[in-house]
This record gives structure tokens, sequence and C-alpha cells, in this order.
């Protein structure tokens, strides 16, 4: 499954992440904030692939990753079917505004259509006033608040 859009990269491809692609997810993740080593993704890839969840790369025509985007899907007690979560989303710099983000949300989409998920959703930091204007024109409106509390691993 993968998704294509043109752009000023010619072609964008959206395919699963592989273990050679850890260099260039690192330095995505730390432009969205969230520094982690390469040695640690190949494992973080393997979790959330075996929990039933995707990771995909937005690359350009010379294979260049522009983007990443990870999901997970659980089941739920209210709803009778399996939501679908992205969990992380991050177009790098240079490639912002060029149809990377859009064509890794529609890639997520289906992929959460076909495992039989009722509902895609995606929670944003309040200070990422970019995602919040981005994923409406990618037909996911506001519609609520998260609440959130950091488990230290000891407490």
């Amino acid at each position: 499954m993968g998704w294509h859009v043109g752009s000023a990269f010619e072609v964008v491809k959206v395919r699963r992440a592989t273990t050679s692609d850890a260099p260039a997810m690192a330095a995505l993740l730390g432009q969205l904030g969230y520094p982690s080593s390469v040695e640690v993704l190949p494992s973080r890839v393997d979790a959330i692939e075996r929990e039933g969840g995707a990771v995909y790369v937005a690359t350009a025509a010379d294979d260049r990753i522009l983007g990443l985007a990870s999901a997970a899907r659980l089941a739920t007690l209210h709803a009778g079917a399996q939501v679908a979560y992205i969990t992380a989303l991050v177009t790098a710099d240079d490639a912002r505004g060029q149809g990377v983000g859009r064509a890794m949300v529609a890639t997520i989409e289906q992929w959460a259509r076909d495992c039989g998920c009722t509902r895609l959703s995606v929670t944003s930091a309040e200070r990422r006033a970019d995602a919040h204007a981005f994923y409406p024109r990618c037909g996911m409106p506001y519609n609520g608040r998260r609440f959130s509390k950091q488990l230290d691993a000891e407490s």
C-alpha cells in the first residue's frame, strides 16, 4: 500500500518504514521535538508493527525521506470496533507545503479502513498551530480535548 502525489519533489511515495530508514527517521523525530537515537528506532518500529500498528515514510523520486508517520489501533468498548490514532507525523522542514503530510495522512486513513477501524484520530500539542491548521484540511476537524499525565517508570 502506498500513496503517490505530484509535488515540487516530482513524486512523493509513501511506503512502510524499514530498519535502513532509522537515520532519517531520527532526524525527523528531532525536528518534531522528540530526539531519538538511530539505534532504538528499529526496535520501536518492530514493537509498533507487532502490536498491529504501522510506520510509514514518504520519499521523493530520489528516495530521500521527506516525512514519517506512525499509527496505532485499539479495540474500544464504546465504539464496538477498532479505532486508529496517528501517533506521530512529521514532514521535513524543506518539504512542508508540498503534499507530503497529506499523502501520509491519506495512507494511514486507508490503512485504518483496511484494518476495519471506524475512526481515525490524532492529538496535537497546544503549541502546534501549524498542525491545528493542517489536520482540518485533511478532513479531520477539531472535536475535543486531550488530557494527559506523564507517568514516570518509578511512580
